[in-house]
This record gives structure tokens, C-alpha cells and sequence, in this order.
């Protein structure tokens, strides 16, 4: 008599347990890949970016465009429209701003990180909404170049001008950030508010805005991550917060004395 092939049950258990225990080792060297991709994704956005504003500086004799209107003009837009998915660009052209028109391309104002971690912590400065919220930029420009930051410099350290307008004043541009990236979650150590809208006005001390802290953070500590920035002679690298301060640092504009606060 011949037997019939099969799987006995405990032939069929050792398997379901070997593909248990492949999962297991997969399952995070996946996530990382994927963690990975996010990441590239929002630092070639920032290449993106570095390439439209020197389009943009070329195009305006090297006049950066104002911090508050570079992506949306000013308006009430600005404010909340990092996190109204109605008020996104495309469905608003008016509402757009100086730098829109070099940078078309809705995806690329988004990490894809970003978005996830607005996803799960809500947003502070949402009219009290926390979940669920629809991100529609995730990058901000440099308050020291052309825009409101400049208004609460002492004036010993503004060398007889009201404000910094032009490349040709940034004396280093491989050490100052033109665009980088903010929290939706507030870091008190660093500063008590989040992102709201496209301007980033660091100070010398905590108090103000600071560069983000999610990449590569780990998952239950989101304080002690890095961002990215790309600079005014558009490289992007890592840029961290830590110390506090080290935002203001690469925001102030070098060749110029750094006061030690405001």
C-alpha cells in the first residue's frame, strides 16, 4: 500500500514557525528601508528647493524673497496653511507666493516623515484640532534673510542696516540655511512654539523657533532626532538643534559679531 503525501501537523507547526521567525527578522531591516526612503525623500526635496532658489535669486539680482510669503503670500493663508489640506496652493493660485512659481510640484514641500510624525501627534496651533490633520508643507525659510527675525536684532549688531536682503550680504553661505524644517510638537528645552507657519526665527537662546528633531529619532523619544537644511549656496546637510542655540548659529548671517541674546 502507498502511503499519501502530506504534511503531518507537527511538520506543518515547524514551518509556520520558521516563517514566524523570518518575519521577525525582516520585519525591522524592512522598516528601516522604508525609514530610509522617507528620508532621502525629504533631503532631495530640500535639493529641490536649493535649485529653485538659485533660479530665484538669479532671476531678482540675488534679493531673497520675504520669509513669510516665499510659498504662500501673506495672509491669513500662511498661518495655518501648513495643516488645511483646502488651503493647499493648487486649488488656491492666488494665494501663492514669490518662490511658487520655481517650485510647482506639490509633493516636494512635504516629508513624507514630517507627516507621519504630524499624523501622530496632532498639531498644537490647529484651533484645537489634533487628529486628524492633512499637512500641506513641511519646510521653512530662514527669518534672518529678508524677513521679520531682523526687526528684534539690537541695532549694534545690524552694521547700519535694517534688514538683510541680498546674498551678496550673507558673508558665508555654506554656513547659513536658507530652508529647513520645524516640529508640530513642542520641545520646551528648546522653545515652547511649533510650526506655524513658513518662517523660521531662531534666537540665540531657547524661546523661539529651533531646527526639527524627528529623523531617525527614536520612537519614543522625538526630541532627539536631526534635520535637514539646505544652505543659502544650496547644499543640504544634517543639521542638528543641540546644543540650543546651534539654530540660531546657522541662521545669523557670518562675517557679522553673534550677540550672545536679544
Amino acid at each position: 500500500m502507498q502511503r499519501k503525501k502530506g504534511f503531518t501537523l507537527i511538520e506543518l507547526l515547524v514551518v509556520i514557525a520558521i516563517i514566524a521567525l523570518l518575519m521577525a527578522i525582516l520585519m525591522p531591516a524592512l522598516q528601516r528601508v522604508k525609514r530610509q526612503a522617507r528620508t532621502i525623500i525629504c533631503r532631495k526635496n530640500l535639493s529641490q528647493y536649493g535649485l529653485a532658489s538659485r533660479m530665484y535669486l538669479d532671476d531678482f539680482e540675488g534679493n531673497f524673497p520675504y520669509s513669510f510669503s516665499w510659498l504662500y503670500d501673506d495672509n491669513d493663508f500662511v498661518g495655518c496653511g501648513w495643516h488645511d489640506a483646502s488651503k493647499n496652493i493648487i486649488d488656491n493660485p492666488d494665494r501663492a507666493g514669490q518662490l511658487w512659481p520655481y517650485l510647482k510640484y506639490k509633493d516636494v514641500h512635504m516629508c513624507p516623515d514630517f507627516y507621519s510624525v504630524a499624523q501622530m501627534t496632532g498639531c498644537g496651533s490647529c484651533d484645537g484640532r489634533t487628529i486628524p490633520i492633512e499637512p500641506q508643507y513641511s519646510y521653512c525659510m530662514n527669518s534672518y534673510l529678508n524677513g521679520d527675525a531682523w526687526n528684534s536684532v539690537p541695532s549694534q549688531y545690524k552694521t547700519n542696516m535694517e534688514k538683510l536682503k541680498n546674498e551678496s550680504e550673507v558673508r558665508n553661505p555654506s554656513r547659513v540655511f536658507f530652508f529647513s524644517e520645524e516640529n508640530p510638537f513642542s520641545v520646551p528645552e528648546l522653545q515652547s512654539s511649533i510650526i506655524n507657519d513658513n518662517n523660521l526665527r531662531a534666537t540665540p537662546g531657547p524661546g523661539n523657533d529651533h531646527f526639527a528633531t524627528f529623523h531617525d529619532a527614536p520612537s519614543r523619544d522625538l526630541e532627539k532626532g536631526y534635520a535637514f537644511a539646505v544652505f543659502v549656496d544650496a547644499h543640504v546637510e544634517r543639521v542638528s538643534a543641540y546644543p540650543v542655540g546651534n539654530t540660531f548659529i546657522l541662521s545669523w548671517p557670518s562675517g557679522r559679531p553673534i550677540p550672545e541674546s536679544f
